[in-house]
């Protein structure tokens, strides 16, 4: 299929391609990313942007700067369909400081509907006889040249969304759920979408070592960051997590250890030095961890929470919707701690009224 599309890599073609943008008043957008997969960690590297009639492709790389693109996310007036927003949301966050309005999610119109479709690549075989190639999934999008075959794949993304929007909405109305999806997509908007890496505390098994070995892993776990940003590789390229637990176990006390080290990026045998004074630093630290206290509820509260869940169970199976978008593990605990029901949406609480009646 021969798609036509404009490649945006010119503060010129930005110029142009935003004011014919503006004129629009729905857009199909989606992110092609770097995620610490090839490189130090996680950018953009390309937006993709259908209208109605023509097709975008923004070099987020070769562009210094995007403003004006920006600008038309933050545009109240112009509807963003995304489909599932979760990590899009966090990379425009982190990078462009930008928090899309009037946006909707086609992933969370379908879980409302209670397919169990949820991929993209599912709904455009469904709906659109479509079939979603996966050859570029694992793709390198920061390099350039990119090529003709991976920029027809990236917009294929946006390329059926908003035909997908008008046929979600008349089966969301056809349920009575299209005003729920517009409260969630509103919802968007207030949410904190700051993008948060994994932390040293987060790697597996990190917590099962002693606070002396943990002590080790942490120092060489600094070092690691530090040279992958130089290198710019990703973190596990440098020294992966399976490998910096077993050195906490069994240190290497040696130069020599460490310049023969294998299963490592060079620059780890290359800054031997610097690896042997990160471990005997270590050898003579702690890490301690401590241990989050669990809240201790009540009787009353234990049984506000068993009466809660049998509620989201029923009103589940009842509108054929997951029960996590009934109510979710932080509002039941804001629910049984505050004792109402604000901190769900006005469906939500709705529905959960009908069965407390």
């Amino acid at each position: 299929m021969d798609i036509k599309f404009e490649f945006v890599n010119s503060p010129k073609k930005l110029d142009e391609a935003c004011s014919e943008l503006r004129k629009e008043d729905i857009l199909g957008i989606d992110l092609e990313c770097e995620n610490n997969l090839h490189y130090y960690g996680v950018r953009i590297a390309l937006i993709q942007i259908s209208s109605k009639t023509k097709n975008y492709i923004f070099d987020t790389i070769g562009l210094l700067n995007i403003d004006p693109l920006i600008k038309i996310f933050e545009n109240e007036k112009i509807v963003k369909i995304f489909h599932d927003v979760s990590f899009d949301f966090r990379m425009l966050t982190m990078q462009y400081n930008c928090v899309p309005k009037n946006v909707y999610d086609t992933q969370l119109a379908v879980a409302l509907l209670g397919s169990a479709q949820m991929g993209l690549g599912e709904l455009l075989e469904k709906y659109f006889s479509v079939k979603k190639e996966c050859k570029f999934q694992m793709a390198d999008w920061v390099r350039r040249p990119i090529s003709e075959d991976m920029l027809e794949y990236a917009i294929h993304d946006t390329l059926h969304l908003i035909e997908l929007k008008e046929i979600l909405d008349e089966e969301l109305k056809k349920q009575g759920k299209l005003a729920w999806a517009h409260e969630e997509f509103k919802n968007f908007e207030k949410k904190d979408w700051t993008y948060v890496q994994g932390s040293f505390e987060d790697i597996r098994g990190i917590k099962a070592l002693s606070d002396k070995e943990r002590a080790v892993a942490f120092e060489i776990y600094k070092l690691r960051e530090k040279l992958a940003e130089k290198v710019n590789r990703p973190i596990h390229f440098v020294v992966g997590n399976k490998l910096l637990l077993e050195l906490a176990l069994h240190p290497l006390k040696t130069l020599k250890q460490w310049k023969d080290i294998k299963g490592v990026h060079p620059i780890v045998r290359l800054k031997a030095n610097e690896f042997l004074v990160a471990t005997l630093k270590g050898l003579n630290k702690e890490y301690k961890i401590e241990v989050e206290k669990r809240k201790r509820y009540n009787q009353t509260q234990i049984d506000m929470f068993t009466s809660l869940n049998e509620i989201k169970e029923k009103l589940s199976e009842k509108y054929k919707i997951p029960s996590h978008l009934i109510m979710n593990k932080e509002q039941m605990k804001k629910i049984v701690l505050e004792g109402n029901y604000n901190c769900l949406s006005n469906w939500q609480r709705e529905l959960v009224e009908t069965i407390n009646k």
